[in-house]
């Protein structure tokens, strides 16, 4: 019920302009949370409520939580939440909005849905300046240690903290590639 109100935040336009006001991007119903396709926003000069998609925004922010917008399709063939990679082409795939758990050289995301009456979500990396998220965690399994080897070529120690088992949570992985690699 914490996010069932409007909460202090702003939007960012796709022309790059700040909205401030209030924002709301999930409901909670009998059943469970359900995340919004659009998010809704209230400005503090106007109480008119105003919903915008992703391809609309740049990114939004709900207190201290802040969300991108993001085009992404899968890289390869395959079921869309089974694949590793995602690719990032404007006006590819669809336009989501994805949590930012940390920005640097290695971005850590997650990708939220509704699912059963509960939020469920991906953890997403991407290294700064290239358009291809891996998929780094497989739900109560952990870390997709595998796949995160062979995408982590430019850091073979993280490579070998990731075999050894040395690392378990995505957040681990990229303080070590941020503060250790390239």
């Amino acid at each position: 019920m914490s996010q069932s109100q409007y909460l202090p935040g702003w939007v960012i336009l796709a022309n790059g302009d700040t909205l401030t006001g209030m924002v709301k991007d999930r409901k909670q119903t009998f059943t469970g949370p359900e995340i919004y396709k659009q998010i809704r926003f209230k400005s503090h000069q106007k109480k008119r409520r105003k919903k915008y998609r992703p391809d609309e925004l740049a990114g939004y922010q709900i207190n201290e939580v802040a969300y991108e917008s993001v085009w992404l399709r899968p890289a390869s063939s395959g079921i869309h939440l089974l694949t590793p990679y995602y690719e990032s082409i404007p006006n590819a795939g669809d336009c989501v909005f994805l949590r930012v758990v940390s920005k640097g050289k290695l971005s850590h995301y997650q990708w939220e849905w509704t699912d059963e009456s509960q939020v469920e979500s991906m953890d997403l990396f991407r290294r700064s300046g290239e358009p291809i998220f891996i998929r780094a965690t497989q739900g109560i399994f952990g870390l997709k240690r595998k796949q995160l080897t062979k995408f982590f070529t430019d850091c073979p120690a993280l490579q070998e903290k990731l075999q050894e088992k040395e690392l378990s949570y995505a957040w681990e992985v990229t303080n070590y590639y941020n503060e250790h690699c390239r």
